[in-house]
């Protein structure tokens, strides 16, 4: 049966609170998202130290969810199950009272399947402290991402649109990447108890991370374009950084925000989304960085053009690295972006579409859309309001 969203005491759970999606899963559970009175409180989790304050969630009131803030969670810490979930039963107050949990927590590791072992040791570990201590559990959302569909392979794998019945990638790709083993994990768990789960899929995540990120192109391109404004000036041309082919392949980006709203009302429909699979972006129709870029480079006062081959002209992260200090001598302190050369690459990899067919999520009844480019510059917004970039949007 679908579950209620009718006020109740609902109590959300969300590890991995302040990355990327999952600080967007917090921001719209606050928001009262998908209606006023759905959760009666909010518990974050983080292992990084994180204030409420720095984080930049909405303000209480009494008409959002209670917020606790719970730092210093790691899911990696050495103990027996047991022993940690006596560790989170003293950290999360009405842990018992948990209906709703959703996984965004993440760990990069620097080979594929030093990165699958640690991911997999984390969700064993949460999802089996959750079978500790919280019996009204009613369903687990994890995001995933299109490594499933083998967008690192160099040239692809699959041909766009990429839809869910694509199963599973080739050997050895398919052990190199966590999902599958995540669903097996969730499988194992949830036999014989009273929950559900299910995985959503983006590709590009657009969105805003309040105190640092591995691979948030949102934030590389944002201290990029922000500082190129300053140093260049407003109205200065700003190359795609990037090859021609990568210019125009197709593709669907995913703000945080419509990720963690299918995330929440997946959690809502067990009867059509349990160990589904769900593709979402911000829009079923594909669009590419020849629409883009100008727009984003518009927001900084820059004219966005098509990339010209030039051996001298600098990678965003290398420019960056150039003019470094630029932003704090503005009064802006830049977004902390740990893999500066992934993100570099983005504009060279990419050679082939990969856009997402989001039918399947539509079929079982998620009809939400918005425009990809506000996604963009909501981000943008954020960054500015939270000082860690500078300029004012055209």
């Amino acid at each position: 049966m679908t579950q209620s969203t009718t006020p109740s005491a609902n109590h959300a759970l969300v590890f991995g609170a302040s990355g990327l999606a999952g600080w967007a899963v917090v921001d719209q559970l606050l928001d009262n998202y998908p209606a006023e009175g759905t959760f009666s409180k909010v518990t974050a989790l983080v292992n990084r130290p994180l204030s409420l304050a720095s984080s930049h969630w909405p303000s209480p009131s009494p008409s959002r969810p209670s917020l606790d803030l719970v730092s210093g969670v790691n899911l990696l810490a050495d103990g027996t199950i047991e022993e940690l979930s006596e560790t989170l039963k003293e950290k999360v107050q009405d842990i018992a009272n948990v209906t709703h949990a959703f996984y965004f927590a993440y760990k990069p590791e620097p080979g594929p399947l030093a990165e699958v072992k640690v991911n997999c040791k984390m969700l064993e570990r949460a999802v089996g402290m959750l079978n500790h201590l919280s019996p009204e559990l009613k369903f687990v959302a994890f995001p995933s991402g299109t490594k499933g569909y083998g967008i690192h392979i160099l040239g692809g794998v699959f041909k766009a649109p990429y839809k869910e019945s694509l199963g599973q990638l080739p050997e050895p790709a398919a052990n190199e990447v966590w999902y599958n083993a995540f669903r097996e994990i969730l499988d194992e768990q949830s036999k014989g108890k009273g929950w559900a789960w299910c995985e959503v899929r983006p590709d590009i995540i657009v969105g805003f991370v309040p105190n640092g990120s591995a691979n948030s192109l949102a934030a590389h391109w944002a201290n990029y374009l922000s500082t190129y404004a300053l140093v260049e000036g407003r109205g200065a041309k700003v190359p795609f950084p990037g090859t021609e082919t990568a210019y125009t392949v197709l593709f669907n980006d995913g703000s945080a925000d419509i990720i963690a709203r299918l995330s929440i009302w997946a959690s809502f429909h067990p009867e059509q989304t349990q160990r589904q699979l769900f593709n979402i972006a911000d829009q079923g129709a594909p669009s590419s960085m020849s629409e883009r870029w100008p727009a984003l480079a518009n927001y900084f006062g820059l004219e966005g053009t098509g990339p010209i081959h030039d051996p001298n002209l600098l990678k965003p992260g290398e420019y960056i690295k150039k003019h470094k200090g630029i932003l704090e001598k503005y009064g802006a302190k830049g977004n902390e972006v740990f893999h500066t050369d992934f993100l570099d690459a983005y504009g060279y990899h990419f050679t082939f579409d990969r856009h997402l067919s989001l039918d399947k999520a539509r079929l079982a009844g998620f009809l939400e859309e918005v425009d990809p480019n506000s996604s963009w510059f909501k981000a943008f917004d954020r960054f500015k309001q939270a000082g860690v970039i500078f300029g004012e949007p055209t």
